[in-house]
């Protein structure tokens, strides 16, 4: 489990241009600010269930619950589905 996160964590996401499309990617869908830091963390950091929970000290329920109100608010049936959604709108705002 991950006890530091300034081990992993090598910049300012704030600085960080995929940081600022995952906001704009919340923001199109949504997500309460719980729901974008717990996309966040799975998606910019890859962060499992257990680091996610001891991070936001949130309990299993409400970490299953974020993430059912997320794949719903996007029509998506899993984490994968929802990472492979995230990853088409970066494509799409790639320059040419």
């Amino acid at each position: 489990m991950l006890t530091n996160t300034l081990d992993w964590q090598v910049m300012d996401n704030k600085d960080s241009a995929t940081a600022r499309l995952q906001e704009i990617f919340g923001e199109r869908y949504g997500f309460t600010l719980k729901e974008r830091e717990v996309f966040r963390l799975m998606m910019l950091f890859g962060l499992g269930d257990e680091d996610i929970r001891g991070i936001m000290q949130i309990s299993y329920e409400e970490l299953d619950n974020l993430f059912a109100c997320m794949t719903g608010k996007t029509r998506t049936n899993s984490g994968r589905e929802l990472q492979a959604l995230f990853l088409r709108y970066i494509l799409q705002k790639l320059p040419a």
